[in-house]
């Protein structure tokens, strides 16, 4: 979420930011890779307007290669720790 990975930045072109291609998975509560579940959607959104014709191709590669490409099933490598939110006293 803070930064994307080497794969979010090929697809996204983006190097700062939380990547784009994360979502949110409303069953489990937790953010995974568009590239692994949504992997046909992904191609044709970040293809440029010319190309979009390689989508078909493009998320098939992706549906196979997307895991190894981010380590998934290995654990997040973030370093960020969650924080207890304390509750607020009024004045």
């Amino acid at each position: 979420m803070s930064e994307p990975c080497p794969l979010g930045v090929w697809l996204t072109r983006q190097r700062q930011g939380p990547c784009g291609i994360l979502r949110w998975e409303v069953l489990t509560s937790r953010y995974v890779c568009g590239a692994l579940v949504e992997p046909e959607l992904v191609a044709q959104m970040y293809l440029p307007k010319g190309m979009k014709w390689l989508a078909t191709v493009l998320h098939r590669l992706l549906r196979l290669m997307a895991p190894r490409w981010i380590a998934s099933g290995t654990g997040c490598d973030c370093s960020y720790e969650v924080q207890p939110v304390s509750p607020k006293i009024p004045p």
